[in-house]
């Protein structure tokens, strides 16, 4: 009897496994492939005197013909713009945060050593005007998971390109698997124990890292950190599932060719293909 119940125990836990990590298979994953044949600029094509997530970046991309990942964050008064980090001090020199600005707050900024200001989205899609894919990170600063979403996906509508979503946050992913399933959706994740330091550490890191948070987003494809991608569980996932990958951040040519094979989807940043 005793047997048996150890033997039930470990096939439940192996069904919750399979349930918290699934990613969305109730979809073809032609859909996502439409995204493969491309490499993605990190935040743009920028270096030199082009700070990341800046227009010229963006121009630089699509006439290069690189797809782009940016960033999308909300303003206090409910505007979105093109930025990566909380806070505007390390790009800007401003030690305030966006979401507790307005957006004419944000725009009086300037990048460090240039004359531009912080981007909406807008001028961002008017920039690449479908030219190129655009993977959009949506930023959860707050309670911004429960406005940017809707906010971004009204805004889309418009949008003529190739465009998909991701985030590390799954609760802004469950809103398109809930009201807009069409939208392709990436999971963001990646392991922090893998990587010297004591950033991102606890249970809510430790839980993404291993994709547990899938039940929630059922995404259309992970998006990993690429150099953190052994342990275990990340490994498990790839072999049941054979989910569509995305390898972020790609800095090299010699990372480049070995990730091909593996990753659909390949962000690169620091270097020129």
């Amino acid at each position: 009897m005793g047997g048996y119940l150890a033997v039930m125990g470990v096939c439940l836990l192996g069904l919750l496994y399979l349930f918290l990590t699934a990613p969305n298979i109730l979809h073809p994953k032609a859909r996502t492939r439409m995204l493969g044949g491309w490499l993605y600029a990190h935040r743009g094509l920028h270096g030199g005197d082009i700070p990341e997530n800046s227009l010229p970046a963006f121009t630089r991309a699509a006439e290069k013909g690189y797809g782009m990942e940016l960033d999308v964050h909300l303003t206090k008064d409910g505007h979105m713009v093109v930025h990566h980090d909380d806070s505007l001090l390390r790009l800007c020199g401003v030690n305030r945060r966006i979401g507790d600005m307005t957006l004419q707050e944000v725009r009086a900024c300037r990048f460090i050593g240039t004359d531009l200001p912080v981007p909406t989205l807008d001028e961002a899609l008017d920039t690449v005007q479908g030219k190129t894919p655009l993977i959009i990170e949506l930023k959860s600063a707050g309670d911004d998971w429960k406005r940017l979403p809707e906010k971004l996906y009204r805004r889309m509508r418009a949008y003529a390109g190739i465009w998909c979503v991701e985030s590390f946050d799954p609760r802004m992913l469950r809103w398109f698997k809930r009201y807009a399933g069409h939208v392709i959706r990436g999971q963001l994740a990646y392991d922090p124990a893998r990587l010297p330091g004591d950033d991102h550490r606890g249970f809510r890191y430790w839980c993404c890292a291993r994709l547990l948070m899938n039940f929630l987003s059922r995404p259309d494809f992970i998006s990993y950190g690429y150099e953190t991608a052994g342990n275990l569980s990340f490994r498990m996932n790839r072999f049941l599932f054979e989910p569509v990958l995305a390898a972020w951040t790609v800095r090299s040519q010699e990372d480049l060719e070995k990730l091909k094979q593996r990753y659909l989807i390949q962000i690169f940043e620091a270097f020129e293909p």
